[in-house]
C-alpha cells in the first residue's frame, strides 16, 4: 500500500510545483485588471509562494513538512486573489476557490494536511473580519456569516477525510491482495519447480530403469540370437524361441513405457522422410498373421487404389498404431476375422487425408469401457480375473501419436458386436518415384508365379508385393489346389517357373503337398519352389525334400529378402539346385567383402554385453579389440595407435563413460578420421543428442539389432584401399622397402598385419619404442625405490601393450609379470624380472638404431626451413596446446619438428615428444621454454 501511495504522492507534489508557478503571471494579471495593486507586487507575492513550496519539496520530496506546507499555501492562493479581486462582482466568487484548492490536497492521502487546509481557510475569514473587513465584508461583516463558512469548510473536510479514509482503506485492501498474490505466485513457481525437478527426476528415473533393464534384455535376445544360429535339437529350438519371444514382448513393453512418457513430456518427435503405406500395412498385417492363423481368425486388407504410392511421414509411428490396433482385434476376437480398410478421405494442397479402420467381430465393449479407452493405465476389463492381458498403454500412446500426425482416433462398438477402430492421418504426398530395394533382374520378368496358402492375408501381401515388381502370380489356398493347377499348366504347356508353398495348411500342408509333387513331377519339371514358414522344419526334411525346395522364406515375409532370393534364384549362370538354407540356424548380416578384416575397438564394460558384441562383430567379417572403459579407450586410441577403423562405444561406464571418452578423442581425432558409433542401453532421444554433440558419429540402442549394427557399420567404415593413412605425423609415407626383410627380435610379418601393411608407421613405432623404453629397466627400478609403485605399474603395462603391438613376446611377457607382481604389492623377484627385462629389450634398441641409420630413414629427411615465421607460427601453436594439455600437442609437435627441419627418425625420440607420448605436460612445457630463443640464433644463421 505505502508503495502506491508514495508514487501517487510523488507525482502530486512535483504537479503542486508547477501549479503554484502557473498562478505567478495569473496573480499578475488580476492585479492588472481590477487595479487593486502593481502588477509586479502581485506576482512577486505569488513567486514567493510558490518558492517557499518548491524549496521544500526539493530538500524534503513527499515528507510530512513538505505536504503540510502545501496545504497552507494553496489556501494562500485564492486567499491573496480574494483581495486582488476587492471591490469586483467577481470577489465572493473566488470563495469557491477556497473550495478547489482544499479539495487538491485529498491527493496528499494525509489527514492533518485537510485538517491544516481547513484550519487555514477558518483563519484567513477570521483574519479578514476583524482586521480587513472592508475587503471582504464592507459593512455587512458578521461573525455569524465566517461561523457559516467555517461550518462549511469542516464539512467539506470531514467528507474529504472519509473519502482519504475510504481510499487508504482500498489500497490496504489491494496491498493485502498484492502481497497474497505474490505469496501465491512464489507458492506456484515453488510448485512449478518441484513439478519439473519431479519431470526431470522421473525421465532420469526412466532413461536409467531404461538402462538397468536393456542391459540384461540385450544379454537375453543376444544370447538367444547366438543359440538359435547353432545346431539344437527341436525342444531347445522351441524353448529358445520362446525365451526370444518373451524377450522381444518385455522390450515392447519398455518400449511402451518409454513411448508413454515422451509423449506426456511432448518429447516425441516424429520423422518425416518418403514410404510406402501399402508396404507399410502389408508388413504389419504380416506380423499378425500367425498369432490370427493360431485362433483361426481371417485378416481382410482392403486400401483404396487412389491412395498415393509414397506418401511423407513416420512410418515408424505409424506402424505403431496399425499394430497396436491389429494385435488388440486378434487379442479380442474368437472367432470370425479382423479386416483393415485404408480409404483416401481427401487430397489437398500437396497432402493426403487418410482413415485407417481396423474392425473385429470379437467381444465388443460397453458405453462406459469406451468413455476411457485412451486413458492411459486403463483398459476395458481391470478386474484380477481379466482374460486379456497387457499395461493400458498401447491406445492412450495410439491417440497421441495420431493427434501429433494432426488426426484422431475413434472406437465404434457394442457388447457382444465387435469394435471398429479407426484413426484419420494427414501426410504429405511424396513426389519421388517408388525404386525397389533392390534392382530387379530381367531375367524375372514374365515368370510364372504359383502361390499357395491357406491365409487370405498373405497371398494377398505376396501377390501385391510381386505385382510391384511386374510378377503376376495365381494364388490357392491349399495343397490339393496347387497341385491341380501344377498339373494343369504341364498339360496346357505353361508350366509355373515359381511356387511359393506355405508349410502349415490344414488337410495337406507344405510338406506333403511337396512329397505329392515329387511323385507326380519328374525332377527336371519341378518349379523352383520356396518354403514359406514362420516355424522351424529342418527336423522334418527329408533328403528328397532338400532337392526339392530351393529356399525357406521366413514368415513374415520381407520383400528385400524375397526380392534377393529370387534375383539370386533367376540369376542367368544361377543354378536350379541350391542348397536348402537352415530354417532352423539365423544368418547374420555380414559386411561387405571389401570391409573384412578391419579392426574396431569395442568399449564395453558389461562382460556380457561385450561378449555378445564381440561373437557379432567377428561374424560380420571384423577384427574385435575391446577395453572396458573410456580410460582404456583413450590409450589404446591416442597414445598406442592401434589404427583402429571404428569405436563402438558404451555411454555409461565407470571410470570415464562414453561422452568424456568421445571428448578427449576428438581433441585429436575428428569425425573422419575416426568413427565412433554409440551402443547404449539408453534410448531416449536426448541421450542421442548428447552423444552426437560430444562428437559421435551415430547411436545404436541395447539390445542390438544384428541387422542395424552391420548396416551402421557399413554406413561409416571404410574399405582398406579407401582409408586415410593414419600416420598422421609422417611427411612422406615409406614404402615396404624401407623396412628390411628380418630385424631381430622383431616379428616384422607379423607386426605388419596389425598396423594393416603401413611400413612407415611401423618404422615409427620400432623407432619411438627404442627412445621411449631404452631406459625403461631404470626407470622402474627408480619408481619402485621411490614408492611409486602406481607409476611403475602404469609403465609396466604401457610397456607390455606396445611391445605385444611389435611382436616381442617376451617383452611383453615380462612386463606383464611385473604388472602383476606391482599390482598385488608383491615386489619379491620383481628386481629379477627387471634385469630380464633389460636383457630382452637390449635387442630392440639395437635394432632400432638400425633402422634409424639406415638409408631410408635418411632419405625420408624434409629439408629444413628458414622461415621463421612458420616456425614462431609452430611453436605458438604447440606451446598454446602444451598449456591447455590438449592431446593434439604430439600432432602440433610433429607440424613444429618439420618447420625446423628436424629429420623424421629424430621427431619421435625428441623429448618433447617422449613427454607429450608420456602426457607429462609439465615436463614439455619447461622443454619449450628453453628451445624457444634457438628460433632467433636459427634466423640469424640463415
Amino acid at each position: 500500500m505505502n508503495s502506491e501511495i508514495n508514487c501517487l504522492r510523488e507525482r502530486f507534489g512535483g504537479l503542486l510545483v508547477l501549479l503554484l508557478w502557473a498562478h505567478v503571471p495569473l496573480l499578475g494579471a488580476a492585479a492588472a485588471w481590477n487595479k487593486a495593486m502593481p502588477m509586479v507586487t502581485a506576482m512577486m507575492i505569488g513567486a514567493v509562494l510558490a518558492a517557499i513550496y518548491h524549496l521544500t519539496w526539493l530538500r524534503f520530496g513527499t515528507a510530512p513538512v513538505a505536504r503540510y506546507l502545501a496545504s497552507v499555501v494553496l489556501i494562500g492562493e485564492p486567499a491573496f486573489l480574494l483581495v486582488l479581486f476587492s471591490g469586483h462582482p467577481w470577489q465572493m466568487d473566488m470563495h469557491m476557490y477556497f473550495f478547489a484548492v482544499m479539495a487538491l490536497n485529498i491527493a496528499w492521502f494525509d489527514r492533518i494536511a485537510l485538517i491544516l487546509a481547513a484550519a487555514a481557510t477558518a483563519l484567513h475569514h477570521l483574519v479578514l473580519l476583524y482586521l480587513l473587513p472592508s475587503l471582504v465584508f464592507p459593512g455587512e461583516g458578521n461573525l455569524a456569516r465566517v461561523a457559516l463558512h467555517a461550518v462549511i469548510v469542516v464539512f467539506q473536510m470531514l467528507i474529504l477525510i472519509w473519502v482519504t479514509d475510504k481510499v487508504r482503506m482500498a489500497f490496504d485492501r489491494i496491498g493485502m491482495m498484492g502481497d497474497e498474490l505474490v505469496l501465491k505466485s512464489i507458492a506456484l513457481e515453488d510448485r512449478n519447480r518441484a513439478v519439473e525437478e519431479s519431470s526431470r527426476a522421473k525421465s532420469m528415473f526412466l532413461a536409467n530403469v531404461s538402462h538397468e533393464i536393456r542391459t540384461p534384455i540385450n544379454a537375453i535376445l543376444g544370447f538367444s540370437h547366438l543359440l538359435q544360429r547353432s545346431a539344437l535339437d527341436l525342444q531347445q529350438r522351441d524353448y529358445v524361441a520362446k525365451l526370444n519371444s518373451a524377450g522381444v514382448s518385455l522390450l515392447r513393453l519398455i518400449n511402451d513405457i518409454l513411448d508413454f512418457s515422451k509423449n506426456e513430456a511432448g518429447k516425441l518427435l516424429l520423422e518425416a522422410h518418403d514410404f510406402d503405406l501399402r508396404a507399410a500395412i502389408a508388413s504389419q498385417v504380416q506380423l499378425v498373421t500367425e498369432s490370427a492363423h493360431v485362433k483361426r481368425l481371417t485378416i481382410d486388407v482392403q486400401i483404396d487404389d487412389n491412395i498415393p504410392l509414397l506418401l511423407v511421414g513416420d512410418e515408424l509411428r505409424l506402424n505403431q498404431v496399425v499394430l497396436n490396433l491389429l494385435t488388440n482385434a486378434i487379442k479380442f476376437t474368437e472367432k470370425g476375422g479382423v479386416m483393415i480398410a485404408v480409404r483416401m478421405v481427401e487430397e489437398n494442397g500437396g497432402y493426403a487425408t487418410i482413415r485407417c479402420s481396423v474392425s473385429d467381430s470379437g467381444i465388443g465393449m460397453a458405453p462406459e469401457q469406451q468413455r476411457n479407452l485412451f486413458t492411459s493405465f486403463t483398459q476395458a476389463d481391470s478386474s484380477t480375473t481379466r482374460r486379456f492381458g497387457g499395461t493400458g498403454l498401447g491406445l492412450a500412446i495410439s491417440r497421441q501419436i495420431v493427434e501429433q500426425m494432426g488426426g484422431g482416433i475413434t472406437v465404434q462398438s457394442a457388447p457382444n458386436s465387435g469394435s471398429v477402430f479407426s484413426f484419420a492421418v494427414r501426410l504429405q504426398i511424396s513426389r519421388s518415384i517408388p525404386q525397389p530395394v533392390s534392382p530387379v533382374n530381367k531375367s524375372l520378368s514374365g515368370l510364372r508365379v504359383l502361390v499357395a496358402d491357406d491365409n487370405p492375408a498373405s497371398r494377398d501381401i505376396i501377390n501385391e508385393t510381386l505385382g510391384r515388381w511386374g510378377l503376376h502370380a495365381d494364388l490357392v489356398s491349399s495343397g490339393p489346389e496347387a497341385l491341380s493347377l501344377l498339373e494343369h499348366s504341364k498339360t496346357i504347356g505353361q508350366a509355373y517357373d515359381l511356387l511359393l508353398l506355405d508349410w502349415k495348411m490344414p488337410g495337406m500342408d507344405g510338406l506333403e503337398t511337396l512329397r505329392a509333387m515329387q511323385e507326380s513331377v519328374a525332377q527336371q519339371d519341378m518349379p523352383i519352389t520356396l518354403m514359406v514358414t514362420a516355424y522351424p522344419v529342418d527336423e522334418f526334411l527329408r533328403d528328397n525334400d532338400r532337392k526339392a525346395i530351393n529356399a525357406v522364406l521366413r514368415k513374415p515375409v520381407d520383400p528385400h529378402n524375397l526380392l534377393e532370393i529370387l534375383n539370386q534364384l533367376f540369376a542367368p549362370a544361377a543354378r536350379r539346385e541350391m542348397a536348402v538354407p537352415r530354417p532352423d540356424i539365423i544368418a547374420l548380416p555380414r559386411l561387405r567383402d571389401d570391409l573384412h578384416g578391419l579392426t574396431v575397438l569395442l568399449v564395453e564394460d558389461n562382460a556380457i554385453n561385450r561378449e555378445i558384441a564381440i561373437e557379432l562383430l567377428t561374424d560380420a567379417g571384423l577384427v574385435v579389440d575391446w577395453a572396458e572403459d573410456g580410460r582404456v579407450a583413450c590409450r589404446k586410441v591416442l597414445v598406442e595407435d592401434n589404427c583402429y577403423a571404428a569405436v563402438l562405444m558404451d555411454v555409461q561406464m565407470p571410470e570415464m563413460d562414453g561422452i568424456e571418452a568421445t571428448r578427449e578423442i576428438r581433441r585429436s581425432l575428428d569425425t573422419g578420421e575416426l568413427p565412433i558409433i554409440a551402443m547404449t542401453a539408453h534410448a531416449y532421444d536426448e541421450e542421442r543428442q548428447r552423444c552426437l554433440n560430444a562428437g559421435m558419429n551415430d547411436h545404436i540402442s541395447k539390445p542390438v539389432d544384428p541387422k542395424l549394427l552391420v548396416a551402421k557399420l557399413e554406413r561409416w567404415l571404410q574399405p582398406k584401399a579407401e582409408q586415410r593413412d593414419q600416420d598422421r605425423s609422417q611427411p612422406a609415407a615409406a614404402s615396404i622397402d624401407n623396412l628390411p626383410e628380418s630385424l631381430p627380435p622383431f616379428d616384422l610379418a607379423t607386426a605388419l598385419r596389425r598396423v594393416n601393411g603401413k611400413a612407415a608407421l611401423l618404422r615409427r613405432l620400432i623407432i619411438g619404442f627404442a627412445a621411449t623404453y631404452a631406459s625403461v629397466a631404470d626407470d622402474l627400478t627408480d619408481f619402485i625405490a621411490t614408492g611409486a609403485h602406481e607409476d611403475a605399474s602404469r609403465l609396466a603395462h604401457t610397456l607390455k601393450s606396445v611391445a605385444g603391438s611389435l611382436e616381442l613376446p617376451q617383452v611383453s611377457n615380462l612386463a606383464g609379470q611385473i604388472e602383476a607382481r606391482l599390482a598385488q604389492r608383491d615386489l619379491g623377484g620383481v628386481n629379477t624380472l627387471i634385469t630380464e627385462l633389460s636383457a630382452q629389450v637390449a635387442p630392440a634398441i639395437a635394432a632400432a638404431e638400425i633402422l634409424t641409420k639406415s638409408p631410408a630413414s635418411e632419405q625420408a629427411e624434409p629439408k629444413p626451413t628458414t622461415d621463421f615465421v612458420q616456425i614462431q607460427d609452430a611453436f605458438d601453436t604447440l606451446y598454446a596446446q602444451v598449456q591447455r594439455r590438449s592431446l593434439s600437442a604430439r600432432k602440433g609437435f610433429h607440424v613444429y619438428a618439420s618447420a625446423i627441419g628436424l629429420p623424421a627418425a629424430a621427431t619421435d625420440s625428441h623429448p618433447v615428444m617422449q613427454a607429450l607420448t608420456q602426457l607429462d605436460y609439465d615436463a614439455a612445457a619447461r622443454l619449450l621454454d628453453a628451445q624457444q630463443p634457438r628460433h632467433e640464433d636459427r634466423v640469424a644463421s640463415a
